[in-house]
């Protein structure tokens, strides 16, 4: 944050919703409007805006990130959640804190995405390459050996694979850092191992809260 000596030769400019700072003139803070915000170049305005408050440095590690944790969300959620951040966190938010303000803080979160995960499995089988709109679940499933592996738990095992995964969840969705874009199935992972040129039908799922095939 700017010491008392700097702050002698900044300016405030109030803009409707948001006290932004000129420091020589030049505008640092970047206003915010009532506009999508999954377009992205309005998306990193308000990453932009958090990173000057905060005094981060706007990188493109950091950027990805944050549109990877909003992805699963829609335009209004993510702009009411870039502005009760903006105006209520002291400091930098982690993206457990974009969750939280988008779904409230709920207890159930884990057992919610792992409710998901079990229709999936019965649904699809392992077969499948897989993606779920929360990028979290990726990452998850990974920790537990893969989808493959997941699909092939047997009933008796159903209790115990839900009290690790939601365990998981917690931990994995506490911090930073990047998800997989999807989790790989039987074939492609067999024929990858055998080296096939093989391009697997990815199984969307939680997207639009229907289930759809990308080509």
């Amino acid at each position: 944050m700017p010491n008392a000596g700097s702050m002698k030769r900044q300016n405030r400019t109030h803009l409707p919703g948001l006290s932004v700072i000129r420091r020589f003139g030049q505008l640092k803070c970047l206003r915010l409007e009532a506009t999508s915000v999954k377009n992205e170049v309005k998306f990193k305005e308000y990453m932009a805006t958090l990173c000057e408050l905060h005094d981060r440095t706007v990188s493109k590690l950091l950027t990805d990130l944050y549109w990877k944790v909003l992805e699963p969300f829609d335009d209004e959620e993510c702009e009411k959640a870039f502005k009760e951040i903006i105006y209520s966190c002291r400091f930098f938010p982690k993206p457990a804190d974009f969750r939280e303000v988008i779904l409230g803080k709920k207890s159930n979160w884990a057992t919610e995405a792992w409710i998901e995960v079990l229709n999936s499995v019965a649904r699809i089988g392992n077969y499948q390459s897989v993606k779920f709109s929360d990028p979290i679940i990726h990452s998850v499933i990974n920790a537990m050996g893969g989808w493959p592996q997941l699909c092939q738990m047997e009933a008796k095992e159903e209790k115990w694979k839900q009290k690790e995964f939601e365990r998981l969840y917690e931990v994995i969705s506490a911090r930073e850092g990047k998800h997989p874009d999807y989790l790989p199935g039987t074939h492609e992972m067999e024929n990858n191992r055998i080296g096939h040129d093989y391009e697997s039908a990815i199984v969307q799922i939680g997207f639009n809260k229907k289930i759809k095939y990308l080509q």
